[in-house]
């Protein structure tokens, strides 16, 4: 019951959002600047703090990292595989497959961690980011350029998709973090308040998008492959990482953050990325919004496994 008690303010927070939207007190398009506050200050601001501050010899001497990488490895390999044997999936709806296998919404997942488990999860979690974040956009983007459609004057090439990447704000913070750390420069004290406090905003805000991103209407946009997106995660991809996590022997808000990755929808952002190169983006955001509901009510059963 405690468990379940303590998804209820993520809960309460995404319906906030989403009452806030329909009813009209933020306008539709006001929350475009709430949703790049979130993505370019406040969750930088956090991932420069938490990996700053981390302590990477002990992850990245474990097993947790290769655990991540494994599964998001274990998730392209079937999103290829459903490519190779479904005739009737075209590229596009390919793209948005790969994509909604391997991205994460880390607004939902960092909440659930420090509900659940606290800053050593926080912690695991922040490390995921910095691990992931970037093998993700390459991948991501590198799958789009192949076989997206994009508009008319959208960007193509590898130069194209490295610059996306690298200015990518998640991917700045999370290189600006592992230098502070690995350098041993830290953070100066004033600094690292006032970072901890932008970043404990984010929690709250993202998750106020998250439900201001919700469509109902998109519920009811059932295909075959929406139900392959819905099979790869939230099915999949986190049994996948608790079965390796186990046989790895990893630690409880370790085994916590890292099916966290693999639980909570894909990153809202993978819709724009679908959008401007070409992927089947009304799938994706049918996917999401499916994917958004059927996470919170399985929060509190991942914590009660694991922890």
């Amino acid at each position: 019951m405690s468990l379940i008690l303590a998804t209820l303010p993520m809960l309460l927070l995404v319906l906030a959002g989403y009452t806030l939207r329909v009813t009209g007190t933020i306008p539709q398009a006001q929350w475009a600047g709430i949703d790049t506050l979130a993505f370019r200050l406040l969750i930088p601001a956090m991932l420069v703090h938490s990996i700053a501050e981390a302590n990477l010899a002990e992850v990245a001497a474990g097993p947790f990292v290769p655990a991540l990488l494994m599964v998001l490895a274990l998730m392209a390999a079937a999103a290829f595989a459903l490519r190779a044997f479904w005739p009737g999936l075209s590229d596009p709806s390919f793209t948005t497959l790969f994509q909604i296998g391997t991205r994460w919404n880390a607004f939902i997942a960092l909440t659930a961690a420090q509900q659940f488990a606290g800053p050593e999860a926080l912690t695991w979690l922040a490390v995921a980011m910095a691990v992931t974040i970037v093998v993700i956009n390459l991948a991501n983007i590198a799958v789009l350029g192949i076989w997206g459609r994009p508009p008319e004057g959208a960007p193509r090439g590898a130069a194209g998709m490295l610059r996306v990447v690298l200015t990518n704000p998640l991917v700045q913070a999370s290189v600006i973090g592992l230098v502070l750390n690995l350098t041993g420069l830290g953070l100066p004290d004033f600094l690292a308040v006032t970072l901890d406090l932008a970043g404990r905003a984010a929690l709250s805000v993202g998750l106020l998008c998250v439900g201001a991103g919700l469509m109902p209407r998109r519920l009811f946009s059932a295909s075959a492959p929406m139900w392959a997106g819905l099979a790869l995660r939230p099915v999949l991809a986190p049994s996948l990482f608790l079965a390796i996590g186990w046989g790895f022997g990893l630690a409880p808000a370790a085994m916590l953050a890292g099916a966290l990755v693999f639980l909570v929808p894909a990153a809202a952002n993978g819709y724009i990325v679908a959008r401007q190169m070409g992927g089947d983006a009304e799938l994706y955001a049918a996917i999401l919004t499916w994917q958004t509901l059927l996470c919170l009510p399985l929060l509190p059963l991942l914590a009660a496994l694991v922890l």
